[in-house]
């Protein structure tokens, strides 16, 4: 493969976007690329469309000359000129990944011990010029009303400069913003979307049946255009409905209908706003002026500050407004004000202070939300030694026998590391990732050492238990950070005994406390992803929150490593998009919507919840490492064993064995008791979950209880962890206990038992005949 320099490929793209009339091709692009049909969103092609970034390139290289709005001399030109922006465009993503492909011929092919990994990683990555290209192409991460629900809590104590200095409001500024949205929204629905590039195969496949004796590869390149243009059939010049368009014999004056309408599809107004709008200051604050000389002529390569990027409103005249990509709009109303702040020398520790201020707060009032606030603390001091500060924790949340050690950071990624510079990169990743790391190791090290004294906000002494064996380490940051996920998995230092860590941005929080409300299923989320940070890969976590919703992370058979499809992104979009925005569309093909739920096990969970002890956070995780049919069948035997209780007033019980692939082997007996005698229902659960955790060398066993006219599906439970071992005597014990009929059914997940399979608990009898009999 023969892949030119970037710099051509730069050169050629601009040859391309200066050439006559390429404005109308950008507009059919931005259309087609960025219009979505909420309803088939998890259906995108994303990779056959332009990002975000790829047409801020363009976007940015074409406003440096005078932007031509000379009509094309043929309207196949627009066509022909689309086509080439594909293929440079693509062409220049292959030039950017030119070092991967060099790095990977000396890669050597005999397999890397596991312990040098990490290692090796980093040698490949560490390397000029290897992260423009997972920089440039990462997914936003965000949605753009995310941009405005953080906009005021991002920039709360700045809120007087941004007034006094730019005019800038807060409120004033969410108004606009939606008001543009809605305008050219509205505008959008001239336009009869085909969603060419989903449907096109289909397309194609419809032409051969109807034309099955023409040379079908010229006949396709002859009728695609028109499929294209008649997407715009209403831009064109007064047309009935219905009527059919012959897009050769149009009159000229009906493409210049057109050029013209299409340009509009993008421009707003003046008098599109009431006057109690400050729109002129919005418009000052974020749009160009174009047409001017040496405009945005420091934007030379890939990294560059792009002038659009900040102020992406494009004024063509005194009147009309060209906004090309609503998003960018957003994402400049969330990072600009940071920058003009910047500027302002005698601001700049009061900015740095208050950045720190709001992120920890953002973090706080989401986790505060999950875990409570009696179990969530802010600005946590560590003390070993009297009058000694060891470190401190910006958020640190309990959960029984778990810790959340959380530290937020404001790091951005500048602009010499956008260029590919390791070294600026570097800088950049210990100020966003790898110093909050460390601070989370000394943190969890001081947790577990039980040695020191923790003090909340307000001087007040938090009295951890002792019974914490294990804090997860999350790392918040309140910038949108560009392949955060990557680089935190591939340029973390750490030691291999110490733990990875999860790093999120505030909008990740957002969507994960979203999902995952219940603080369980949050903590669990988190030790899953810290646990696979090695063998799940994926470019965002959007990516691996619709995964876990839908599959949970868990290790596949036979499977080393795998990389997630950006498809589980895409349900979360299908899902969590829609609501947002409070439109009503139908559940169909909406994965996240329609997974796996079971009222039940929830109730369950629920109930182990209140019980007032550590070691219930163990007892939850060790069931939700249960895949759904097993819940299902958990709760369904509890059913059906209480119900046999009330029925004939005997006691009954049942255990079962997990499909856990993760190594440890758990399992739960479940004993519905005769009578309301609490003690005399935990005697016997405690020895008959002994017995079958020691029968089934079980490492983790639960042991719940019912008292038979409680509501409640379980009114007791019992927890061991302890890894399994041969005891002779608990041997003999648990042989003599299964001598006698009756101790309970044993239910194997991975193979259903049958009547004349060996009984699990070790009587050695068949199962028909032991645990399986019909009791009289």
């Amino acid at each position: 493969m023969n892949l030119r320099k970037t710099e051509e490929v730069i050169n050629d793209i601009k040859t391309l976007i200066y050439s006559k009339g390429y404005i109308y091709t950008l507009c059919m692009i931005i259309y087609e690329d960025f219009h979505i049909i909420l309803q088939e969103i998890n259906k995108v092609d994303f990779r056959s469309r332009l990002n975000k970034n790829e047409v801020s390139l363009l976007i940015g290289f074409l406003i440096q000359k005078q932007i031509d709005f000379t009509l094309p001399d043929n309207p196949l030109d627009v066509i022909k000129s689309k086509e080439r922006t594909y293929e440079l465009m693509h062409e220049l993503h292959m030039s950017l990944m030119t070092p991967f492909f060099e790095k990977m011929k000396s890669v050597h092919p005999q397999k890397l011990e596991r312990m040098d990994f990490r290692a090796e990683m980093r040698t490949f990555y560490g390397d000029e010029n290897m992260f423009i290209e997972p920089i440039f192409y990462a997914n936003d991460g965000v949605y753009d009303f995310q941009y405005t629900d953080f906009l005021e809590r991002k920039y709360r104590y700045d809120k007087e400069w941004l007034l006094e200095n730019r005019n800038f409001d807060f409120n004033n500024t969410k108004v606009i913003l939606q008001r543009i949205k809605d305008i050219l929204q509205e505008k959008s629905k001239k336009v009869n979307f085909f969603s060419l590039k989903e449907k096109l195969p289909e397309i194609i496949e419809t032409i051969k049946k109807e034309n099955p004796s023409e040379n079908i590869e010229e006949h396709i390149k002859e009728v695609l255009p028109a499929y294209e243009f008649y997407q715009y059939a209403n831009l064109f010049s007064d047309l009935s409905e219905n009527e059919s368009i012959d897009f050769e014999t149009l009159p000229d004056d009906a493409w210049k209908t057109f050029y013209k309408n299409l340009i509009d599809l993008f421009v707003i107004r003046r008098e599109d706003f009431k006057k109690e709008v400050k729109i002129d200051s919005f418009l000052k604050n974020f749009s160009i002026e174009i047409n001017k000389e040496k405009l945005n002529n420091h934007f030379n390569q890939i990294g560059d500050f792009n002038l659009f990027n900040a102020q992406p409103i494009l004024q063509i005249d005194s009147e009309r407004f060209f906004v090309p990509i609503t998003f960018s709009l957003y994402e400049a109303c969330y990072e600009s004000p940071y920058y003009w702040m910047l500027k302002d020398k005698a601001y700049k520790d009061k900015l740095a202070e208050n950045r720190g201020n709001s992120g920890e707060e953002i973090s706080y009032e989401f986790l505060s939300n999950i875990f409570g606030q009696e179990r969530t603390f802010k600005s946590v001091k560590i003390i070993t030694k009297k009058g000694s500060d060891d470190t401190d924790i910006d958020v640190l949340c309990i959960l029984g026998s778990k810790a959340l050690c959380v530290q937020v950071k404001s790091k951005k990624l500048t602009e010499f590391s956008k260029k590919g510079s390791f070294s600026h990169l570097q800088t950049d990743f210990k100020g966003a990732v790898q110093d909050a790391y460390e601070q989370g190791i000394v943190s969890r090290s001081k947790i577990l050492a039980k040695e020191s004294k923790f003090y909340d906000e307000n001087g007040n002494l938090i009295e951890l238990s002792e019974s914490i064996d294990e804090v997860y380490i999350m790392g918040i940051t309140s910038e949108n950070y560009p392949s955060l996920t990557h680089q935190a998995h591939t340029l973390l230092e750490k030691k291999s005994n110490e733990p990875f860590p999860l790093f999120l941005t505030v909008f990740d929080l957002e969507l994960v406390s979203h999902y995952l409300k219940n603080p369980y299923d949050f903590l669990y989320y988190v030790r899953q992803r810290i646990d696979l940070m090695d063998y799940f890969k994926a470019d965002n976590e959007m990516i691996y929150l619709g995964y876990h919703l839908e599959n949970k992370l868990w290790k596949l058979p036979n499977n080393d490593f795998v990389s997630l499809d950006n498809d589980f992104g895409g349900a979360i979009d299908r899902n969590y998009y829609p609501l947002r925005l409070g439109v009503d569309i139908t559940d169909e093909g909406d994965s996240i919507k329609n997974r796996w739920k079971n009222e039940d096990f929830d109730i369950l969970c629920n109930l182990l919840a209140k019980a007032n002890e550590p070691k219930v956070t163990d007892a939850i995780f060790t069931l939700l490492d249960w895949d759904g049919p097993s819940r299902d069948n958990l709760t369904k035997y509890i059913r059906q064993i209480k119900t046999q209780t009330i029925q004939d007033n005997k006691w009954h019980n049942f255990s079962m064995l997990s499909n856990n692939k993760k190594g440890a082997n758990s399992g739960v007996t479940y004993v519905s008791w005769e009578n309301d005698n609490p003690k005399e229902l935990l005697d016997r659960l405690l020895t008959l979950s002994k017995a079958r955790k020691y029968k089934s060398k079980g490492d983790i066993w639960i042991g719940f209880g019912s008292l038979r006219n409680s509501p409640r599906m379980i009114d007791t439970f019992v927890f061991n962890n302890h890894k399994w071992q041969f005891d002779k005597d608990l041997e003999e014990t648990t042989n003599n206990l299964f001598k006698n009929k009756g101790q309970g059914t044993v239910f194997n997940l991975d193979k259903k038992i049958g009547r004349n399979d060996k009984c699990y608990c070790g009587s050695g009898l068949k199962y028909k005949k032991c645990c399986g009999k019909e009791r009289q």
